[in-house]
């Protein structure tokens, strides 16, 4: 019984192992393995250089305006081009808020211009230079011209709460670089 019952389970692994049915290959080689290539992508942003507004390229992961204004901050801490300063220093950036902003002339027309107000909410001590909201509002602008119709700075804390109103980059034109043209 023992050698039958052998035999059996011998019988069994032969025909599983022979019987499959799939021959044997070797390993082919197809090339290089896919990889997710990373290309990033570029945005300007508005550093000082003597007190007037330089653009600066800068890669960033995505051109979300949160991800924009972080560049911002982040460029202003280590400047790409020897030369450039920030008016931001003591300030972080904490986040950003988006609105619709509706011309109020056009409100009761479904086809009127709709566009966006985005509020940049910063943190840090005292008041923010004009130098540091035409940076922050024509980094802005220059990047989601088309959708951000205004940019409003908050600043959060410390103290109370802080707005400097809307802006568009056209009021600080006096402090474009020579030879700048600063977006609307």
């Amino acid at each position: 019984m023992r050698r039958a019952r052998r035999l059996t389970c011998m019988l069994a692994a032969v025909l599983t192992l022979g019987s499959c049915g799939i021959a044997p290959t070797e390993v082919r080689d197809l090339g290089r393995p896919p990889v997710i290539s990373y290309s990033p992508t570029w945005v300007t942003v508005y550093l000082l250089r003597n007190g007037r507004l330089e653009p600066a390229k800068i890669p960033v992961g995505s051109d979300s305006a949160k991800n924009i204004v972080d560049t911002l901050f982040r460029a202003g801490k280590q400047p790409p081009k020897t030369g450039l300063t920030s008016a931001l220093g003591s300030f972080s950036h904490h986040d950003t808020e988006t609105t619709r902003y509706r011309d109020e002339s056009q409100r009761n027309d479904p086809a009127g211009n709709l566009g966006y107000r985005l509020t940049v909410i910063v943190t840090g001590p005292g008041e923010l230079s004009r130098e540091g909201l035409a940076q922050i509002t024509c980094t802005i602008r220059q990047n989601k011209q088309e959708s951000i119709w205004s940019v409003e700075v908050t600043r959060l804390f410390p103290g109370p709460p802080k707005t400097w109103g809307e802006h568009t980059c056209f009021e600080y034109r006096d402090l474009a670089a020579k030879g700048v043209r600063l977006p609307p």
